[in-house]
């Protein structure tokens, strides 16, 4: 079942609807859906696909004249010693008709033959821009394609005709795999699962929360139980050192002198791992809101939600899943930390839904710019920290966002209201949106009525 993509789908096609030369750029991390989108695509149509692999030049050049070849029905001919060989050959069969060439994990190819991009910028430029084929370059490793294929010193840059980075799905999407569940069962499988449709699809929807967890991470034949050590043996050479830095976020150390200190390495080189990390899409970098990049406030988190639970609870947990112990885990170290866990979850979820919101203008302004902030109160020099801020320079919203079992009552509205005078003590209309898993209180409620400066969001209304 194809589910959560029409949008890039549709996009996909209306280019094909044009009926010209294409040169479309696909990226985004492993296991998001790319090869998925591309398979949809390519349905009905004259396609030839080639998913390329780790290994030399004239393998992979064997492998895709074998796939050239049967796709023309040709039995006589040698595999292409070139690539350019090979793309010459496709173009003067196909003539005027289209046909969409894929070229799934890309970069394989290229740090093989780093030539290959300056053959593509000549042929388009001489012969392909003529003609009606639909070129698609894919690839996982996003620092990579943002650099090297569409970075300004690319060989081909200015060529392409569109490019799509793929992301997750936000829970909003996500949600649909989650049908027949709680809101809150919902945002919990969320927070376990991510937004990775293959991950999703491993959910049992007969079974409650608490059994797929058990099913799905904490048996050792379980799909997800070795995924994200399998995922770092595919894209790095030192897999334990990359899994180290990871495991140390997890456990609460986020910024990079912290995380060098944890795993015993010089910070210069903890780094390069983190920014490598961050390329692949595992890891994000976050600095206060309004201020610069380079910000010595800079930390770093677990972008993908499975990641992050995985490294939390069967990563440290490992020794006793593999004993058989699945049940002590999740009585002991799953079940009762959950709540807490949920917390950063239930930020991004808001956030998502803001965002959202604010595309379709249904918030009381459109903002530009949406963020978390941290510093100290120079008042009392304890540390502040406020989940949500948004603004366009001008106006600004404030959001607190909690996930607890209590209803969310007064002293939260004035407490975010205190960490905003925080932040900037003289700015513009200002508008405090308060998100609560377990609603609010009478009061709350009734302040509310009060002013047009507060905005109250559930479970329900976010669903």
């Amino acid at each position: 079942m194809f589910l959560g993509r029409e949008q890039e789908l549709a996009d996909l096609k209306e280019l094909y609807s044009q009926d010209r030369f294409q040169l479309f750029i696909l990226y985004g991390r492993r296991r998001v859906g790319k090869t998925t989108l591309l398979n949809e695509f390519c349905k009905d149509r004259n396609a030839i696909f080639y998913s390329a692999e780790q290994s030399n030049t004239k393998l992979n050049l064997d492998k895709f004249s074998e796939l050239v070849f049967q796709h023309y029905g040709e039995t006589s001919l040698s595999p292409f010693t070139t690539w350019e060989k090979a793309l010459t050959y496709i173009h003067q069969r196909q003539g005027d008709q289209q046909l969409v060439l894929v070229f799934d994990e890309f970069p394989y190819l290229v740090r093989k033959n780093k030539a290959l991009l300056s053959t593509l910028q000549h042929l388009i430029d001489h012969q392909l821009r003529e003609s009606r084929l639909f070129i698609i370059l894919c690839g996982s490793y996003m620092g990579f394609m943002e650099k090297e294929v569409l970075g300004s010193k690319s060989p081909i840059f200015g060529r392409r005709t569109g490019q799509l980075k793929l992301l997750p799905f936000t829970y909003q999407t996500g949600k649909r795999f989650l049908e027949g569940y709680t809101p809150e069962d919902q945002l919990k499988f969320y927070g376990a699962f991510g937004g990775t449709a293959l991950y999703l699809s491993q959910i049992q929807p007969e079974q409650s929360f608490e059994m797929n967890i058990k099913r799905a991470f904490l048996r050792v034949t379980a799909y997800l139980y070795e995924e994200p050590l399998l995922l770092l043996h595919q894209e790095v050479q030192e897999p334990g050192i990359y899994s180290a830095v990871i495991e140390a976020i997890a456990g609460g150390y986020t910024k990079s002198n912290e995380i060098a200190t944890k795993i015993g390495e010089e910070p210069a080189k903890c780094l390069k791992y983190i920014h490598t990390l961050c390329e692949l899409g595992i890891l994000y970098k976050e600095v206060p809101f309004g201020e610069k990049e380079t910000a010595r406030k800079t930390i770093y988190g677990i972008s993908d939600l499975m990641f992050r639970f995985w490294y939390r609870y069967v990563f440290a947990n490992r020794t006793l899943l593999e004993t058989g112990a699945a049940e002590i885990v999740w009585k002991q170290k799953i079940a009762p930390d959950y709540s807490a866990y949920m917390g950063l979850v239930f930020e991004q979820v808001c956030r998502d839904y803001l965002l959202e919101q604010n595309v379709q203008g249904k918030l009381p302004f459109l903002f530009t710019a949406i963020g978390r902030w941290w510093g100290s109160d120079p008042k009392t020099r304890k540390a502040v920290e406020i989940d949500l801020i948004a603004s366009d320079g001008k106006s600004y919203l404030f959001s607190e966002c909690k996930w607890r079992n209590e209803q969310t009552d007064l002293s939260v509205l004035k407490g975010l209201r205190e960490k905003a005078d925080v932040f900037c003590p003289k700015r513009g209309k200002t508008w405090f949106i308060l998100f609560s898993k377990s609603g609010f209180t009478g009061a709350v409620w009734e302040e509310a009525g009060r002013r047009d400066d507060i905005i109250l969001i559930d479970l329900n209304k976010i669903i």
